[in-house]
């Protein structure tokens, strides 16, 4: 018997049929039924009040099994409230799981959200994590249903749940924003896991010995309150991969060099407890103090250095300069000390700046030996000059005197006359002999000396017209006297020797006050030490440096 040609499905019917299909076991009976109709019209060719009855039957089917998932549904939502609440009746927080039997195993993982600061003078770190822990609970476990329950942050408050707290802990806060974030999971096996967001400030203590050049290591210590290990066990879960987002923390001033996990056990009086620790090593970047520090220090020192090259007469310039780079660098010392704990080590930065500081002192201290050395010395000079300077006058009148009696036994009366006369004129002498000067450099103001071109008298005849006994001449300081020549006499012997030795005098004299202006030193040593300071500086400062950084780089 051949079949029917009017059954026969077309790949066309198909394609019209299975959809309609498709509609009515997912939930959409009225679409479904729509195409069903004109698909079973093509396919059969029946009538449609026939079709009409056909329809109806296949719809109630499609109802009853909407119906049904609605049902399923509302019964999952009921499996699960039944769970919970079988759950939490007569659950007991008091006591932990396995009460009496071997100790609670907590696996720990943390993510790190952020590293918002590490401060040196509260020695502290803030982090911000996300901190999970998760143990096994056999008065948890259920057989209901093979999906995990995620519970509301409230149930919390009604399970038992680990005493961890951190050891290093300043301050902590749970976010609430926009709940408690803290969340409950449940596991069919009874396994527990508690997540919670935080933000703790942990101790950290820093060795700034070699700030900012330093390395510093921090930790994270976590520890069980009250539970020993014979109740409590703590382990990272994940081992090495128990810590995560280290890779993502970008700090402006550290890097993280090191992440170790520890696991070890802390023995106290009242028994061991489970510790874990998070220990990461950072090192403290040094751009941002060459930039703020050690340049604006360099720069300052190779300021002072400036005066080498001002005139040594330019006094306001050479000091102002000195005393400027000399507060600049303690406004800049002063400024570290605030931002960093009073220590009692010297810390490296703290090396550099007061390297830089006796630099800068030191320039200034330059000039002021330069200016005691050729100008400082003007009163102990001075009173030195004035005690010889007085020596020798009061030397030569004795000397004079004494000279004079011999000749005046030996003179007539009328030469004794003339002889008064020119003591008379000895004394106004002397008298403006005395009133010699001496400036601020220790030098004898010969123009202060009244050398007047006179031949000590012998009588009228000779002091007139025997100007032949003498002839002009000059010393080396250009003051002009006359040199007694050869007596054609023996009258006027007496006379002319007594005018040769008042010449010798007056070159006495000068030859003295030369004397003392050799010992003033020559101004031009003041070149010499600014030249040699231009080198000795940069070379010291220099090899300064290099022994610096070598020493606290490596």
């Amino acid at each position: 018997m051949s079949p029917d040609p009017h059954l026969r499905i077309s790949p066309d019917l198909h394609r019209s049929f299975h959809p309609a299909l498709s509609a009515l076991l997912t939930g959409a009976p009225e679409a479904g039924i729509v195409k069903l109709r004109t698909g079973l019209v093509e396919m059969l060719g029946l009538q449609e009040e026939k079709l009409c009855g056909i329809l109806s039957a296949l719809a109630a089917l499609a109802f009853l099994r909407f119906a049904q998932s609605s049902s399923t549904g509302n019964t999952g939502i009921s499996v699960a409230k039944k769970t919970v609440d079988k759950l939490l009746k007569g659950y007991d927080i008091r006591l932990r799981p396995d009460f009496g039997g071997p100790p609670v195993v907590v696996g720990m993982s943390i993510n790190i959200a952020s590293i918002d600061s590490i401060s040196e003078v509260n020695m502290d770190y803030t982090i911000t994590m996300y901190f999970q822990q998760s143990w096994r609970d056999k008065r948890l476990a259920y057989a209901e249903m093979a999906l995990n329950l995620t519970l509301d942050n409230r149930v919390a408050d009604q399970l038992w749940l680990p005493d961890t707290y951190f050891l290093n802990d300043k301050k902590s806060f749970l976010h609430g924003v926009t709940v408690k974030n803290r969340m409950i999971r449940l596991h069919p096996d009874g396994t527990v896991l508690y997540g919670l967001r935080i933000t703790t400030t942990a101790a950290c203590m820093m060795d700034l010995r070699r700030y900012p050049l330093d390395e510093q290591n921090c930790t994270l210590e976590i520890e069980s309150y009250g539970y020993t290990t014979d109740d409590i066990v703590f382990f990272w879960q994940g081992d090495d991969k128990a810590v995560t987002g280290v890779d993502k923390l970008e700090l402006p001033q550290f890097s993280i060099m090191e992440l170790r996990l520890v696991s070890r056990e802390v023995k106290f009086t009242t028994g061991s407890y489970p510790r874990l620790s998070l220990s990461f090593r950072i090192k403290r970047n040094i751009g941002y103090f060459i930039l703020q520090t050690y340049m604006p220090s360099i720069l300052i020192t190779i300021l002072s250095w400036v005066s080498f090259w001002i005139n040594y007469d330019a006094s306001a310039a050479r000091v102002a300069l000195g005393v400027t780079t000399v507060l600049t660098m303690t406004t800049i010392n002063t400024h570290l000390r605030e931002t960093l704990p009073k220590i009692p080590y010297v810390k490296a930065i703290d090396v550099y700046l007061m390297g830089c500081f006796v630099f800068v002192f030191l320039a200034l201290l330059e000039y002021a030996f330069v200016n005691y050395v050729f100008f400082g010395r003007g009163p102990q000079q001075q009173k030195k000059i004035n005690e010889r300077l007085n020596k020798a006058n009061n030397e030569r009148p004795r000397y004079e005197e004494k000279r004079l009696r011999e000749q005046d036994s030996m003179s007539t009366p009328f030469q004794s006359n003339t002889l008064r006369s020119y003591t008379q004129r000895r004394n106004l002498y002397l008298e403006e002999q005395r009133k010699v000067g001496v400036d601020a450099y220790g030098n004898i103001l010969l123009t202060t000396l009244d050398m007047n071109n006179e031949v000590m008298p012998t009588d009228v005849g000779s002091s007139v017209s025997d100007s032949r006994n003498s002839v002009m001449s000059f010393d080396s300081s250009g003051v002009q006297f006359r040199k007694p020549m050869a007596s054609r006499d023996g009258y006027g012997h007496h006379s002319l020797d007594r005018a040769a030795m008042r010449g010798r005098a007056n070159c006495r004299l000068r030859r003295r006050s030369s004397k003392l202006k050799l010992k003033i030193p020559n101004l031009t040593d003041v070149s010499t030490i600014d030249k040699w300071s231009r080198v000795i500086f940069p070379i010291t400062f220099g090899f300064f440096n290099l022994i610096y950084w070598l020493y606290y780089v490596n």
